[in-house]
């Protein structure tokens, strides 16, 4: 019972720690979704002032530059170019000035002439150059107004927004590049930054979808997160655009959980380790041999005073508990014998005690009957009386004999019904009821006739001339002991009075009132060591019952299944 005690309160501890455990990860892993979701939302908020600062000074252009407004229209020469360097002078200014501009062209003249400038540091020769040739395509292919490229060269992704009208169009550049790689940096190793519009995807490390993210751009409106192949994906579209900016980041141990949670998971996995390492230890060493003790004492209380106990283990203690507790019972075996023996001779000279205080109870009566009889010169009652007391003090002096049978019990108490009848001329019926198979168990000698005879002297009736009616019946139970013979005995007299019943259902005890009672019920506690069990009651009359052991022939209590009754 401790053992479990401990273990139910490890257990509890152990669900304590896991919950702890588990909101530990769980708010770390949640705090890590909403951080790298944060990186992402400031690196697309980048993008949007940028491409927002980008479009107001082109928009400034388009909708107010004089030089601009001229160009739109085809002119001399000379007007032409003047108009457009002052024009691309203004640019060039505004790119040395705005951090989200990395790169102008302006193309005038049905936009077979272009000016540009872009930061070298930013953009190659070879990028310039290939931006100028998308911007031509474009401007060949589109209305008037302003609309937005992305362009992926050598030197890594670009933004463009050009303005259209007429013969002339502003572009202006800015490079993914920075924040893009600002953004991979921030998340970690390993971390992959895409950029997908119109259905490509470009990134840094290769226009490869590997986890979807193209299809999960196509279902989405604004954003999304999900987990594939090992990788959390995140998402958010560019607003005022069709373009996407996503990244896809790797799972790793330090991805679910940190150092303190780390440990503190190994620590409990450990504990659980230890615990049952522990739990397996006390049972082998403890558990078991207190419990193999116990069984043992136990079986000796219960009466089996050969029982050893098999306990071992490597604790000392326990060895030495377990030699003495054999040592013990070996010597409390021995002094059991003794005194079983002196026990034996004690119960012999009580038996015999009993029966001779018997014997001349039922002799007065006997020759009280005689003497009446006598007195009546009746000589052929007398010689009728003379046969009844003769079988029934042949009955009697069975002074050898403990136990007799029901059958025999029952004859003689038919014969001292009628040795009754023949006496005194009273009315009496004694019927009989006896359960088939019942007559061969063994019964204490005067089991029945004792209650029959207090019912022969001291019923009353009532009124003089009253038959007395007196039944005795006899049925076998069934019981998980064994088979029990229940014997009652009752009449329709006025029954016990109170005094006497109170003493008959008490212990058996001597006492110069009902004698005969108290005889039997000692005698059937030495025969049946406490077995034997009595009710006396009134109901119309005394009512008697005894149940005993049922003992066959042979000296052996009778076995058979519980509590069920045999029907005759």
């Amino acid at each position: 019972m401790v053992v479990l005690i401990m273990m139910a309160g490890y257990a509890a501890l152990l669900i304590l720690l896991s919950c702890m455990d588990y909101y530990l990860v769980a708010d770390y892993q949640n705090r890590g979704r909403e951080r790298e979701s944060g990186l992402l939302a400031e690196a697309a908020e980048g993008v949007e002032k940028a491409a927002k600062d980008l479009d107001e000074i082109l928009y400034d252009i388009y909708a107010k530059n004089k030089n601009f407004e001229a160009l739109t229209t085809l002119q001399e020469e000379t007007v032409e170019y003047s108009n457009a360097y002052e024009l691309f002078d203004a640019m060039k200014s505004r790119l040395f000035l705005q951090e989200n501009m990395h790169g102008v062209y302006i193309f005038y003249g049905a936009f077979q002439k272009c000016l540009f400038q872009c930061d070298k540091e930013i953009v190659s020769f070879d990028s310039q150059m290939e931006i100028k040739d998308r911007l031509s395509v474009q401007l060949s292919q589109s209305r008037n107004g302003g609309v937005w490229q992305t362009v992926v060269t050598t030197d890594g992704v670009f933004r463009m927004l050009t303005y259209k009208r007429g013969n002339a169009a502003v572009c202006g550049v800015f490079s993914m590049n920075d924040r893009m790689e600002g953004l991979k940096h921030a998340v970690g190793e390993g971390a992959g930054v895409y950029i997908v519009e119109d259905g490509m995807l470009n990134g840094i490390d290769g226009k490869e979808d590997k986890f979807g993210i193209v299809e999960e751009t196509k279902k989405q409106e604004k954003v999304f997160r999900y987990w594939r192949d090992n990788q959390y994906v995140y998402g958010r579209r560019i607003e005022n655009s069709s373009m996407w900016l996503c990244m896809s980041i790797p799972c790793k141990i330090w991805t679910y959980m940190n150092v303190p949670q780390l440990l503190l998971l190994i620590v409990t996995a450990f504990s659980v380790l230890a615990v049952f390492w522990l739990y397996r230890f006390i049972r082998r060493e403890l558990v078991w041999p207190l419990r193999d003790l116990t069984e043992t004492m136990n079986r000796i209380r219960q009466g089996e005073w050969n029982a050893r106990t098999g306990a071992s283990g490597h604790l000392k203690e326990i060895q030495e508990v377990g030699e003495t507790l054999t040592a013990m019972v070996s010597e409390i075996e021995k002094q059991k014998m003794l005194s079983y023996e002196e026990t034996i001779e004690k119960q012999k000279a009580q038996m015999q005690y009993l029966q001779l205080q018997l014997k001349p109870h039922f002799y007065l009566n006997g020759l009280k009957t005689l003497n009446a009889l006598t007195l009546a010169r009746d000589w052929e009652k007398s010689q009728e009386l003379i046969l009844h007391i003769s079988e029934h003090l042949r009955y009697l002096l069975q002074t050898d004999r403990e136990l007799v049978t029901l059958g025999a019990e029952l004859n003689y108490v038919r014969n001292y019904v009628e040795l009754q009848k023949s006496m005194t001329g009273r009315p009496v019926v004694c019927e009989i009821q006896e359960e088939e198979g019942a007559a061969d168990f063994l019964v204490p000698t005067l089991c029945v006739q004792t209650f029959v005879e207090n019912s022969v002297k001291y019923a009353k009736l009532g009124a003089p001339g009253l038959e007395l009616f007196i039944q005795v019946c006899v049925q076998l139970l069934q019981t998980e002991d064994g088979v029990y013979v229940d014997i009652m005995v009752s009449d329709n007299g006025s029954g016990y009075p109170e005094n006497i019943l109170e003493e008959i259902n008490a212990d058996a005890q001597k006492g110069i009132r009902s004698v005969g009672i108290n005889n039997l019920k000692r005698r059937c506690a030495l025969i049946y060591e406490g077995k034997a069990e009595y009710n006396f009651y009134n109901d119309s009359g005394a009512v008697s019952e005894l149940i005993l052991p049922g003992v066959n022939p042979g000296g052996l209590e009778v076995r058979g299944k519980a509590d069920e009754r045999i029907d005759s």
